[in-house]
């Protein structure tokens, strides 16, 4: 069927179409007459994102935005802040409410009932460019949808603030924990510093101290390398004069004034002796005392060549014997460094135990001091921007909306409706309808009759039918 046969049909059952167009909009009318009035009360929150809170949080990531939001709408819509509602509202003690709900026949308990009513009525959503959240709740009472509207905002900032602090909360209580053991093994390490430095005496890690000791090594060093040369010098002039033959050459013997002396005397009663042996002989008195004076005189040499060999012989063993104190006094010195050294180290570990504990306690201390601090926050990066107030309007049913969708709905209607009806009872109504019945050719149509001449045959059909009830119209 084409758009012109359509369009004849239609005109053809005009009465028809008007008719169900007509109920159609009349019963959406009146079914939206009769429906209960619904208020929607709605107000705007702000959230900041840029880290607004007193603990100066970082700003949330711009891509992270849209999520954030979705996620407050859905705290907004959750079972939590419902139960806020109920309670900040006293809607469980609302003989009303508890009477409408014993009607109910509910199987669960009040505050489930109160849950479900309160989430089927309210709404909240976000704008693509803002950071505004907006909460509307609908009811039959504008002042109640104002009300709870303004509840569900107060419940939704609450439950924000909870869901920042009570992680905190949850926290401090470790953190004092922490806390107390930190400064525990703060105190032991302090505790093993002090007996440590009790035990040996020392106050603590004194650089100054070690150079002097240092130093003291050096110079006992230097003792040690001039006593040791001393040593060798006088072992070697005790060496020369206890092994060589040619004492005269001895550089100790010629230095010593008396054993010079002694042998220029020798020398000159030698030269004496030898001059009275060729006068006189051996058994004149000039010669006897002048051998006697020789022999005297040899045995003084020789009395003062062994004291100075003795003197010699006892320098010696002194210089070893003070080799071997210093050599005594620079090991003492040695350990003492040592000693010092290890000491010093000891003290290094027991300090940098201490510094360790300390940073470690210092960090804890003022982690736990933020956290304890994050439990006390008392507000939210959530403000209300705009109260809800009661509507002056109802938000549904929306006449004129469901007028309009009424009389497109009963167009739709007819117009399936006829035409289901001209496919069951078809008629012909042009030239073109005679044509496809009876593959005929049209020899001529007859122009139809003015709209008076039309009415007049009508009247006269009916007038007709009147006068024989008995004649079945035609069609």
């Amino acid at each position: 069927m084409g758009l012109a046969q359509m369009l004849r049909v239609l005109r053809g059952r005009a009465f028809l179409f008007t008719f169900i167009v007509l109920v159609v909009v009349t019963g959406v009318a009146v079914i939206s007459l009769l429906s209960p009035k619904k208020y929607v009360s709605e107000l705007a929150l702000v959230v900041a994102l840029q880290g607004n809170d007193p603990m100066k949080e970082a700003p949330i990531a711009p891509s992270l935005v849209p999520t954030f939001l979705a996620t407050q709408t859905e705290i907004i819509k959750s079972r939590n802040v419902a139960l806020k509602v109920i309670e900040k509202t006293g809607l469980a003690n609302n003989p009303e409410v508890v009477a409408a709900f014993h009607d109910s026949g509910a199987d669960t308990d009040l505050n489930s009932w109160l849950v479900e009513n309160l989430l089927r009525n309210v709404d909240a959503k976000t704008g693509r460019t803002s950071n505004i959240i907006r909460i509307g709740y609908a009811s039959r009472d504008p002042y109640e949808a104002a009300a709870l509207a303004n509840a569900f905002a107060e419940a939704y900032i609450q439950t924000s603030l909870e869901l920042q602090v009570d992680p905190a909360r949850r926290q401090v209580t470790w953190y004092e924990q922490q806390v107390a053991q930190l400064r525990d093994e703060l105190v032991a390490a302090q505790g093993r510093l002090s007996k440590y430095q009790a035990d040996h005496g020392v106050l603590g890690v004194d650089a100054a101290r070690m150079d002097v000791e240092n130093a003291r090594l050096q110079e006992i060093s230097n003792q040690l390398v001039a006593v040791q040369a001393q040593m060798f010098d006088a072992n070697a002039r005790t060496k020369q004069i206890t092994s060589s033959e040619q004492l005269d050459s001895l550089p100790d013997l010629m230095k010593n004034p008396t054993i010079q002396n002694l042998k220029q005397e020798l020398a000159r009663a030698e030269s004496k002796l030898a001059e009275v042996s060729e006068r006189y002989g051996v058994n004149h008195p000039q010669y006897i005392a002048s051998n006697a004076e020789v022999a005297s005189l040899k045995s003084k040499l020789n009395v003062e060549i062994g004291v100075t060999r003795g003197s010699l012989v006892q320098s010696a063993e002194m210089a070893r014997r003070q080799v071997g104190d210093v050599q005594k006094a620079l090991d003492e010195q040695k350990d003492r460094i040592i000693a010092l050294k290890r000491q010093q180290d000891e003290l290094s570990v027991l300090t940098r135990d201490i510094e360790s504990a300390r940073t470690a306690y210092d960090a804890a201390l003022q982690q736990a001091n933020q956290t304890k601090l994050e439990s006390r926050v008392d507000r939210t990066n959530v403000a209300i921007l705009n109260q809800a107030m009661p509507p002056l309007l109802p938000d549904s049913p929306k006449i004129l909306l469901n007028l309009v969708v009424g009389l497109f709905a009963g167009i739709a209607l007819a117009i399936g409706l006829i035409l289901t009806l001209e496919v069951c009872n078809r008629r012909l109504r042009s030239a073109e309808d005679l044509a496809d019945f009876t593959d005929l050719p049209v020899l001529a149509e007859l122009p139809a009759l003015p709209a008076a001449a039309r009415r007049h045959r009508r009247r006269e059909v009916r007038r007709a039918l009147k006068l024989q009830p008995n004649v079945a119209p035609a069609n």
